[in-house]
């Protein structure tokens, strides 16, 4: 069973600054959490709480280079997958029908968190490790759908997720402007997690069972109409919040709730609950997203640039 908060997708979109880049690595470096944060720290274009640009190097509250993987976005030569500017961003804009793929940090055993921002038309399916989501046409005209995949016995059933997302248009595509998402992958429980910017809007989600000794890999196939992507990262730790026990809930309010962090072989159902919980105390609080910069739809002062 999983957990649902609906909420207004489109309303958590905004607009800031940030912009590193580091090649991929796809497994998970024998780095000690104590040494690791006096490291310097990761810096991630999508400016994630814990992986800002600008990062002090001595904050705890920051994941150090070595828990985490910044993209690069590579065409990786393929024709139909394009770079493109906008106001200095660089994203990669993927033609319909086309798959792009990327290594991701983590193995069976591991908890890794997946960030990223990528808008897609209908029919764009993501994958990150067998957590997958998709955007279909909404009821609203000018509004797409955005849809999690659940493992059923005939392969995935799409189950609506989620407020209406709004569309706008990039390259002469309409593309649903999804906000920045988070997929925390545990494998070793064979459950998913996903964050709507910094909130928890999803939590166990049934994981997609991956081939034995497959390793983590995000892949995102453009619907009819493309897809864009401007930002990936992959984490050993949470970029949201701190999280020492990896459970995706922030450890300030397990301490102000508990008195303790949950233990990390605690029950499921106790961490389910402790989850369901923490949801609904950010929604009350009505967090807003933190500010990212992202493509600008067509006509916009500063609109894409392609770059062949």
């Amino acid at each position: 069973m999983f957990h649902v908060i609906r909420l207004p997708v489109a309303a958590m979109l905004c607009v800031a600054a940030g912009a590193h880049a580091q090649s991929p690595t796809p497994t998970r470096p024998a780095t000690g959490n104590g040494s690791a944060r006096l490291a310097a720290p990761a810096q991630s274009s999508l400016n994630l709480p814990r992986l800002k640009a600008r990062g002090n190097p001595h904050d705890a509250n920051v994941v150090a280079k070595a828990q985490a993987t910044i993209d690069d976005l590579p065409t990786l030569g393929k024709p139909n997958v394009r770079e493109a500017t906008s106001q200095n961003l660089r994203y990669l804009t993927i033609d319909a029908g086309t798959s792009w793929s990327r290594a991701l940090r983590g193995g069976p055993k591991d908890t890794v968190f997946v960030s990223f921002l990528a808008y897609g038309s209908e029919g764009t399916v993501i994958d990150a490790a067998g957590a997958r989501l998709q955007i279909k046409a909404a009821s609203r005209p000018g509004y797409a759908q955005l849809q999690i995949g659940k493992p059923s016995q005939r392969g995935v059933t799409w189950i609506p997720f989620g407020g209406p997302i709004k569309i706008e248009t990039h390259g002469g595509n309409p593309l649903a402007t999804l906000p920045v998402l988070t997929v925390r992958i545990d494998r070793s429980a064979r459950v998913w997690d996903l964050y709507l910017a910094n909130r928890l809007a999803l939590a166990d989600q049934p994981l997609a069972s991956l081939p034995p000794g497959a390793p983590n890999q995000f892949t995102l196939r453009a619907g009819a109409a493309g897809a864009l992507v401007s930002g990936l990262t992959s984490a050993d730790e949470n970029p949201l919040y701190e999280d020492e026990n990896a459970n995706g809930i922030d450890d300030a309010f397990e301490q102000q709730n508990r008195g303790a962090l949950l233990a990390a072989k605690a029950p499921a159902a106790e961490r389910s609950a402790l989850a369901r919980q923490w949801q609904q105390d950010q929604q009350r609080r009505q967090l807003k997203p933190w500010p990212v910069q992202r493509p600008l739809p067509d006509g916009a002062p500063g609109s894409p640039r392609p770059k062949g």
